[in-house]
C-alpha cells in the first residue's frame, strides 16, 4: 500500500507539471496573440500620423517654399494652416508617450528630402518606430523654368538660357550679353 501511496504521488506531481507547462504555454500564445494585435493596431495609427505629417508638410511647401528650412520640427495648425512648431509634436493621445518629428533635409535648391517619424512605446521596455521618407520639389520655380525655356525657344534665342529673377540682367548693365527679356512677373530671363 505503500509502494502504490508514493506512486500515487508522484503521478499527481508529473500530472501538476504538465498542467503548469500548458497553462503557461496557452498564457504566453495569449499573451504573445494580444501584443500582435496591438503592434498592428498601433502600427496602423502611427502609419496615419506619418501621412498626415507629409500631407502637412506639402501644404506648407504649397504656401511658401522658404518655409521648408533644414532641421527637425512638430507640427500645428495656426489660423487654418500647418506650420512648423517645436522640434517635435507629442501625440500621446493617440499612442503611448508617442511623438512626431518631420526632419527636413536639402538636396538641392529646389529639391528637399521629408522624413515624417512617429515614435512611440509598446511596452515599458519595447519602442516602436514608423518612418515615411519622400522627396518634394519647389514646383513652382521648376515649372517657371520650363515655360521659360519654352520661351526662349519660341523666340528663337540662340543660345538662349533661362535664369531666375535675380540672375536677369538690369537693362543698362546688358552690354555686349546680347538681347534679354524677362518673362511677366520676372519670373526668369532668357538671353
Amino acid at each position: 500500500m505503500k509502494h502504490e501511496a508514493g506512486q500515487s504521488l508522484v503521478e499527481l506531481l508529473i500530472a501538476m507539471g504538465i498542467f503548469v507547462l500548458a497553462v503557461s504555454a496557452i498564457s504566453s500564445l495569449i499573451l504573445e496573440v494580444y501584443l500582435s494585435d496591438r503592434v498592428g493596431r498601433e502600427k496602423m495609427i502611427a502609419t496615419f500620423l506619418a501621412k498626415e505629417g507629409m500631407e502637412a508638410v506639402r501644404s506648407i511647401r504649397d504656401s511658401n517654399w522658404q518655409n521648408l528650412t533644414n532641421g527637425e520640427y512638430g507640427l500645428a495648425i495656426l489660423g487654418g494652416n500647418w506650420v512648423f512648431q517645436g522640434n517635435q509634436e507629442e501625440v500621446s493621445s493617440q499612442l503611448r508617450d508617442g511623438v512626431r518629428k518631420i526632419i527636413v533635409e536639402e538636396i538641392d535648391a529646389n529639391r528637399k528630402k521629408i522624413t515624417s517619424q512617429i515614435i512611440w512605446k509598446l511596452t515599458e521596455a519595447r519602442s516602436q518606430e514608423v518612418s515615411l521618407i519622400t522627396y518634394l520639389t519647389n514646383w513652382k520655380a521648376t515649372a517657371a523654368a520650363e515655360s521659360c525655356d519654352i520661351g526662349c525657344q519660341w523666340k528663337d534665342y540662340a543660345g538662349g538660357s533661362c535664369k531666375l529673377p535675380a540672375a536677369c540682367p538690369d537693362e543698362n548693365e546688358l552690354g555686349d550679353l546680347g538681347e534679354y527679356d524677362c518673362t511677366v512677373n520676372k519670373v526668369c530671363c532668357c538671353k
